[in-house]
């Protein structure tokens, strides 16, 4: 086997939080981003691989893809995710609409504090770790 095409790769940018198994995770085929060659991990994405600002967000983007070399990519559907992690490598601000719009993500934006139980929320809605669900 011989690779033609050689890039040199950063280290990724882990946004889950706790168990893998916590996670509901899909396959998705990325879009072309309109600038850049990268969609990067922590992009709300819609249905069609598209990045978006929140309404119309099937998941989270799990790592970083470039869709003109391999499109596939993988978003996070429920669980916890480092709220604070996704949105400053991906360059994105997540909005109430995000929220609305995947209730099965647990956005943390505390994680490594000290005495931190859990992110608010835009929801309310109480997990059982003491985390809400939301912004």
């Amino acid at each position: 086997m011989r690779f033609t095409n050689q890039k040199e790769i950063g280290g990724t940018v882990e946004i889950l939080v706790g168990l893998t198994a916590m996670h509901t995770l899909s396959p998705i085929k990325v879009a072309a981003p309109g600038s850049g060659d990268v969609v990067k991990a922590g992009t709300p994405l819609t249905a069609e691989g598209a990045a978006t600002t929140g309404s119309g967000a099937v998941g989270i983007l799990l790592y970083d893809v470039y869709p003109a070399e391999n499109p596939n990519g993988t978003v996070v559907q429920s669980g916890p995710i480092d709220s604070a992690k996704a949105q400053k490598h991906s360059g994105v601000t997540y909005v109430d609409a995000l929220y609305s719009a995947l209730p099965g993500v647990i956005f943390r934006n505390n994680i490594g504090a000290q005495g931190a139980t859990g992110a608010t929320g835009a929801t309310g809605a109480t997990g059982a770790t003491g985390a809400t669900n939301g912004g």
